[in-house]
């Protein structure tokens, strides 16, 4: 099966050279640095050249879920009053946001992206605390943010979806938006209907794969270089929580202060090269993540994935969070109880979700900030709810 190594440059084809300005590995048919979005060091000695051809399509642009698939070639804008580089000034900004001139990669609006879910109105009529929040962030390294967050508020379930493209090929920036907008939506749509949680999330792991796919069927490139990305969902109900994923992207019970919920732990596993040696036996859970291989993706959604998504139901029989995150924060609080270190100096994260996500993002741009960073946070009740539920065993369904 073909693995994706989930962060790193390359698609595997040509020869590999390093990026002049941050050290980023670049394929021979690289025009810029997904990393930092510079110009290859053979496309910059092109530019020299009197005359400048406009460089043609990489990957496509896809609208919105609800709007036909098109294909979107790269042309430059030249007009005075167009958009102008922040770094170079010029005005040849491609229709995917590179600066022709220079190459610098253009702010898309999705660097940094808060999500605060409305409160419920108390019974009194004071302000009940805010259902979810959640954060993504382009961290400090890299060009622009391909991670994505979908969230949303039911009146008996909150849903919220986590996506991180795959940066070793082309146009995964759109493919995790597309995931996560599509997943979220399926997913209102199921639970609306009084589909049970289980299935709901089968279901939009389904169309979400369907949809990035169809991305990279829309661009008519090789099946290696389709646009791919990780998945992970949650279902929050006023009894139980259910979860499901495709890749690495994590999901993580964190027990409340108070006590009386099952304990902290990871409800998710990792679709990865190290995940699948340490389940083997064959390396030690440390020696595997140490591994240059161990980020190396065995299942995601795309054109050329064979997915075998995965989903769990958890009762946490007392309060405390759900969180969902992209590896850009369990990179670096990869443990149940480094996350919740993180947050014991800061607000209640039952009362302040959106406090919480923006201390786990801060943690991870202190710790380095080399990926981008995406955290969801819902709480357990609900705001909505009444009482907890009744504690009972964790249970797992694979599908």
């Amino acid at each position: 099966m073909t693995t994706y190594a989930d962060g790193q440059a390359g698609s595997g084809a040509g020869d590999v050279t390093a990026c002049a300005r941050c050290g980023e590995p670049l394929a021979e048919d690289d025009r810029f640095c997904e990393a930092c979005g510079a110009p290859s060091p053979a496309y910059a000695a092109a530019s020299q050249a009197p005359a400048v051809a406009v460089p043609q399509a990489r990957y496509p642009v896809q609208v919105r879920p609800d709007e036909p698939s098109v294909s979107v070639a790269r042309r430059a804008r030249r007009t005075p009053e167009g958009p102008s580089c922040g770094d170079c000034g010029a005005t040849a900004i491609s229709e995917d946001g590179f600066c022709e001139e220079c190459g610098l990669r253009q702010p898309s609006g999705r660097e940094h992206v808060e999500i605060e879910l409305a409160a419920a109105c108390h019974p009194e009529g004071r302000p009940a605390p805010a259902q979810a929040a959640g954060i993504s962030d382009r961290g400090l390294r890299r060009a622009r943010n391909e991670d994505a967050l979908a969230m949303i508020s039911l009146p008996e379930a909150v849903c919220a979806v986590v996506c991180d493209g795959v940066a070793s090929v082309p146009g995964s920036e759109e493919a995790a938006r597309l995931a996560a907008e599509t997943g979220v939506a399926v997913l209102a749509r199921a639970l609306s209907a009084g589909v049970a949680p289980v299935t709901a999330t089968r279901t939009a792991i389904a169309a979400s794969g369907r949809a990035v796919a169809r991305l990279g069927e829309a661009g008519g490139g090789r099946p290696d270089d389709s646009p791919a990305c990780t998945y992970v969902s949650a279902v929050v109900t006023p009894e139980e929580i259910t979860v499901g994923w495709v890749g690495d992207s994590r999901a993580y019970w964190l027990a409340g202060p108070s006590g009386g919920s099952r304990p902290s732990a990871l409800l998710t596993t990792d679709d990865s090269w190290a995940a699948h040696m340490v389940s083997r036996n064959a390396m030690s859970k440390a020696a595997a993540h140490a591994d240059p291989r161990a980020h190396q993706l065995t299942g995601w959604l795309g054109a050329t994935a064979s997915p075998d998504p995965h989903d769990a139901a958890f009762r946490p029989g007392g309060p405390g969070v759900l969180l969902l995150c992209s590896d850009g924060l369990w990179n670096h609080l990869p443990e149940p109880g480094d996350l919740a270190a993180a947050l014991a100096d800061g607000p209640d994260a039952s009362g302040d979700p959106l406090g919480a996500a923006r201390l786990l993002v801060r943690a991870a741009l202190d710790a380095g900030g080399h990926d981008n960073v995406t955290v969801a946070v819902v709480p357990f009740p609900s705001a909505a709810s009444a009482a907890p539920p009744t504690p009972t065993a964790p249970t797992r369904e694979q599908s």
